[in-house]
């Protein structure tokens, strides 16, 4: 709103300032309304590229992350398979030892043995088809199974020389061909020929002790401690690596949560003082209105004038 008659510098002021009271009063409520502090008239080159830079960093950490999540899925399908295989070994100990009590008879002791074949199945099995997502976990003599894995926990860090170069954000594990936990790879014997060639007889105690020996047994007094060394050398494999891949996740949760707060403080609305902006502008915009109805009555008054006078 204008005058041609009265005081045209003052109005020309007037103006200017209802038009920054106006603007002042978009910026505020873009921000608010978008909850971004670029989301108004005023743009900030300079933070907004910072602020983007940050989100990038921020959506890479989020991918990595879900890497970190992925494989601790994978290292938590080895260890519960494994544990079950433990405990199937556990029972078959148990049941070769209570085969060799002599208050057992052959027939009996042919009882124990179905149990112990059906039982050494189950573990073949279980190390057999223990997969995840077509990668073979517990049958290292399988030819799916590759020479290394690589884990990444972030966004390529290379360190060292020309000719040694690593990068230290990509964890290598090479142990996966040296696991297997069938039965054959574990020296237990099948008592299968035993079961087949009983009959009425049933089956004797020298046989089943026969089932106990080690092959190594300097070092093992049982197949079973040989078995269940080999099992808590791979669980302690995969353990390792567990245990490693939890610290990397805590690491990039503290990392993300710090870049996000530094992020939120250049990049988001802060909604107090958006809101006392906002305030302040429409307060600006509703006086210099006021003022400029005043100038305009006073024009009003000076036409009245000027008629009166004609």
């Amino acid at each position: 709103m204008s005058a041609r008659i009265g005081d045209t510098d003052l109005t020309s002021t007037l103006n200017r300032y209802l038009d920054k009271a106006k603007e002042g009063e978009a910026d505020a409520m873009g921000k608010l309304a978008s909850g971004s502090a670029f989301g108004g008239t005023e743009k900030r080159p300079a933070e907004q590229a910072l602020a983007e830079k940050m989100e990038y960093r921020l959506r890479s950490l989020s991918a990595a992350k879900q890497n970190i999540s992925s494989t601790t899925s994978l290292l938590q399908t080895v260890d519960a398979s494994m544990a079950e295989v433990g405990n199937i070994l556990t029972r078959m100990k148990e049941l070769n030892l209570a085969a060799l009590s002599p208050t057992l008879d052959n027939q009996e002791r042919k009882y124990l043995l179905v149990e112990y074949e059906a039982l050494r199945n189950e573990m073949d099995r279980i190390s057999k088809t223990t997969e995840f997502n077509g990668l073979p976990l517990l049958n290292g003599n399988s030819e799916k199974v590759p020479e290394n894995l690589f884990f990444r926990v972030d966004d390529p860090f290379i360190v060292g020389g020309f000719f040694s170069k690593e990068d230290l954000n990509a964890i290598r594990f090479s142990g996966l061909k040296s696991i297997n936990t069938t039965p054959d790879a574990l020296g237990l014997r099948s008592a299968k020929s035993l079961l087949s060639g009983a009959g009425d007889e049933g089956v004797h105690r020298s046989d089943v002790e026969e089932l106990m020996m080690s092959e190594n047994n300097e070092q093992f007094a049982t197949v079973y401690d040989q078995a269940l060394a080999s099992l808590s050398e791979g669980r302690a494999l995969y353990g390792a690596l567990q245990a490693r891949l939890g610290h990397s996740l805590n690491h990039l949760e503290v990392y993300q949560e710090n870049i996000a707060a530094a992020k939120s403080k250049i990049a988001d609305t802060d909604y107090s003082e958006e809101i006392s902006h906002l305030l302040h502008a429409k307060i600006s915009t509703q006086a210099t209105t006021a003022l400029l109805v005043q100038s305009h009555f006073q024009s009003e008054q000076t036409l009245q004038l000027l008629r009166n006078l004609g």
